[in-house]
């Protein structure tokens, strides 16, 4: 899409709205794909190259010298990432490479990810038989990895039965467990789809279940040799990814790739760590503001009975409603989703929005731009031909004069071109690029909002729409250059989490 805005340079101190000290890109650590060479055989030789260059940690493939590893990197301040392994799935069943009960042991307390690559003898990725199995194993291993605090990050890997971003996200939702998500590795990611697929909305799409990135420097198409190359090196320009993981907050891991190089470590390592500083260097006025919701304290009072937990389920005893697990960073409307709208305290004009939300079955909800216009949150599951009320819609607007029929009441509303609904107890996110209305030097307006593009999970599914006014129950009636943000509150169960807002402006 035509880029038609700008970062606005803008530092703001509001409250629970963070942006000075930036927590993007904060933890980049070095695969040992890209750390082991014949000067840097052991754990201990690469542990000490990584320290001096200043990455964060590193991961590593397999079970092998595993516990020699954690000491090394520990010794050296440095945090193990993952740990790379293997399971396969049969017609028989599932194997899990051995050693796993033992890395756990050795993982027991810490923030690891558990690295899984499927592989099969027996099926093909795009064969339905196999997706139950699949699920079975992973299951498995996420339950294993429960009791140890370890999260599993499935590896989509070219070659392996497991070998897309978009299979992986699924299993990952699908396999009901919150300690699964998925690994976006950008070298199997060009090899399996190539670089004319639109990563931009891709990212968007998995950003709920996206645990840790990978990348490295490419010239694609080609062998590895052109699809893993050190950072300073390819032709493959990585801002727009790094931009986009920005705009949908993400704040994880980011590993280096280095499999294949045939360069020495030394020299390699040190130019993709300088490569990296300059990236994040020149992106740094690209910077979204976190709307926490760890609390309340980003809210206008009254908050009635919103709360924060660490996470949200469909409530086992009632499928209508919503559990909590305990901690924070969700917010959640209470025990019967009937209380106050949750309104900013800040407010804004142009902006563009991330935001991930859960309904469970039946509910409703909104999120209302300048609290006038609203795209629409409800249970939309499986609605064939989806109308302005259902989840993505632009809601309507509405007559309130006396004497109009009120099946003549409502218009203006648009529906999403498609239902990329997910199901109840899902999350699901809205990816939002908004123009607020404008106006001459005597308050007349002059140009009409806009919803210049509206991606709900990964599909755009609004673009260049325009708005005469408010939509129905906004928070006002009237039109203004700013407005807060409004997530309502009194039409169901509602969860939300991972808000970010860029201001934007015209250049």
């Amino acid at each position: 899409m035509k880029q038609v805005f700008m970062p606005l340079v803008l530092v703001i101190l509001f409250g629970s709205l963070c942006r000075a000290d930036s927590p993007f890109f904060k933890e980049f650590f070095a695969m040992d794909t890209a750390t082991k060479d014949a000067e840097h055989p052991t754990p201990d030789s690469q542990a000490i190259i990584v320290k001096e260059l200043g990455f964060t940690g590193m991961s590593w493939t397999g079970f092998d010298q595993f516990a020699e590893l954690k000491n090394a990197l520990q010794t050296n301040g440095l945090k193990l990432y993952a740990v790379y392994f293997w399971g396969t799935i049969e017609k028989e069943g599932f194997q899990i490479q051995p050693g796993l009960a033992e890395a756990l042991e050795i993982m027991k307390g810490n923030e690891y990810f558990l690295w899984l690559t499927i592989n099969s003898q027996a099926w093909k990725s795009d064969e339905p038989e196999s997706y139950p199995q699949a699920l079975t194993l992973i299951r498995n291993v996420a339950d294993q990895a429960l009791p140890y605090g370890v999260k599993v990050a499935l590896y989509p890997h070219a070659g392996c039965w497991l070998d897309k971003t978009e299979q992986a996200y699924q299993l990952a939702q699908d396999s009901g467990k919150p300690n699964v998500g998925i690994s976006f590795n950008l070298c199997h990611w060009l090899k399996v789809d190539g670089p004319e697929m639109n990563l931009d909305l891709l990212i968007r799409k998995v950003k709920p279940k996206l645990f840790v990135v990978t990348l490295n420097g490419a010239e694609p198409p080609g062998d590895w040799d052109k699809l893993i190359q050190p950072l300073d090196k390819g032709t493959y320009d990585l801002k727009p990814l790094l931009t986009t993981l920005k705009s949908v907050g993400y704040t994880g891991p980011v590993g280096l790739q280095g499999y294949g190089i045939q360069e020495p470590v030394k020299e390699h390592l040190p130019r993709s760590m300088q490569t990296w500083k300059e990236w994040v260097s020149s992106l740094s006025s690209y910077e979204p503001i976190r709307v926490t919701t760890d609390d309340l304290s980003a809210f206008r009072e009254p908050t009635g009975t919103w709360y924060p937990a660490g996470d949200a389920i469909s409530d086992p005893q009632n499928e209508a409603l919503l559990a909590s697990l305990p901690g924070v960073g969700v917010l959640i409307n209470g025990k019967d989703g009937k209380t106050n709208h949750l309104i900013t305290k800040e407010e804004w004009g142009d902006v563009e929005v991330h935001i991930e939300f859960m309904v469970p079955k039946g509910s409703n909800s909104g999120v209302y731009f300048q609290g006038r216009y609203e795209i629409q949150v409800l249970d939309s599951w499986g609605v064939t031909e989806p109308k302005h009320s259902d989840c993505g819609g632009i809601y309507q607007r509405w007559h309130e004069e006396p004497g109009i029929p009120d099946d003549q009441r409502g218009y203006e509303g648009r529906p999403p071109r498609v239902n990329a609904s997910r199901p109840p107890g899902v999350w699901q996110s809205f990816d939002v690029i908004f123009k607020a209305p404008r106006f001459d030097a005597d308050g007349k307006k002059i140009a009409n909002a806009q919803f210049v593009r509206v991606v709900h999970n990964g599909i755009v599914v609004h673009e260049n729409q325009e708005l005469t006014g408010p939509t129905r129950a906004s928070l006002f009636n009237d039109e203004a250059p700013k407005g807060p943000m409004m997530l309502q509150g009194d039409h169901g169960p509602v969860a939300y989490r991972n808000f970010w807002i860029r201001p934007l402006t015209e250049p």
